[in-house]
């Protein structure tokens, strides 16, 4: 069961969008699999692990996080997504 549920509005193309996030995400050590439509990632933090999965449509990622540490909260998670991918 998801433990967060959240969309995103975007402007630019899907498939920028998702590159940007893919190089974030593995630059960072995570792992990311998918393309432009639909995928999945995992990225460790020094709190522990976050993973969830995305579909992008009609202008807006969907985004849902199926594992993060207790102490990140949904909103947070949200909030930093939103700051990095600003622009788009």
């Amino acid at each position: 069961m998801a433990k967060c549920n959240f969309s995103i509005a975007f402007s630019g193309s899907a498939e920028e969008l998702i590159e940007k996030a893919r190089k974030a995400i593995t630059g960072a050590g995570g792992q990311f699999f998918g393309d432009a439509s639909t995928g999945e990632f995992s990225l460790s933090t020094f709190v522990g692990e976050i993973s969830g999965n995305y579909n992008a449509a009609s202008m807006k990622l969907e985004i849902e996080i199926m594992d993060k540490p207790l102490f990140i909260s949904c909103s947070r998670i949200k909030e930093e997504l939103e700051k990095y991918l600003q622009g788009f």
